[in-house]
């Protein structure tokens, strides 16, 4: 990844900057399970597209994983159980809410790091699905140290000074922005 590349990606991240940095202010302080609207801000900016009986679920395992420390494992099985869908996109998305130094998984993201989820046919695939979310946290730990993310850091706190976000999620939003081919 150029500077360049850095610099453009920074330009694109504005447009959900602040939808992202108010569902983070906004999390602790609501219900999100009664909060319609964070509901529809948080379903927009992370392109929920489910069944309000999903949501239902979806929202309850948030407000629950506030005080009662569920992980990335936790939540991808209570969603299977209660949905029966596998989501480990949405799981990881739920645990960066809750825990904004914890990567989400993304398919631009996971193909900048070189790796993917298994197929929905492929066999242990909720272990191979945890399995690919602990190598992206090991894949973001090994990054984090790297040149190009105090790079992506520093050019971040220049451009949106306001926005009190982790590294990680500087780093994650910037990742996000960059397709690689």
């Amino acid at each position: 990844m150029t500077e360049a590349d850095i610099d453009k990606a920074l330009l694109e991240v504005e447009k959900g900057l602040e939808k992202y940095c108010w569902i983070q202010e906004q999390f602790y302080m609501n219900d999100v399970t009664a909060n319609r609207d964070f509901q529809r801000k948080y379903n927009g900016f992370y392109r929920v597209r489910r069944s309000a009986e999903w949501q239902m679920v979806y929202y309850r395992l948030m407000e629950d994983a506030k005080s009662n420390g569920l992980g990335f494992r936790d939540v991808l099985l209570e969603l299977r159980k209660h949905t029966g869908w596998l989501e480990a996109s949405f799981a990881s998305k739920l645990i960066a809410t809750v825990h904004p130094d914890r990567p989400k998984i993304d398919r631009f993201v996971l193909k900048n790091f070189g790796l993917s989820l298994p197929r929905r046919n492929e066999a242990d695939r909720e272990s191979k699905a945890v399995m690919v979310y602990d190598g992206l946290i090991n894949k973001y730990m090994e990054f984090m140290s790297s040149s190009t993310a105090q790079v992506i850091c520093a050019r971040f706190e220049a451009r949106y000074p306001w926005a009190n976000i982790t590294d990680l999620k500087k780093v994650d939003l910037v990742l996000w922005q960059t397709r690689m081919t």
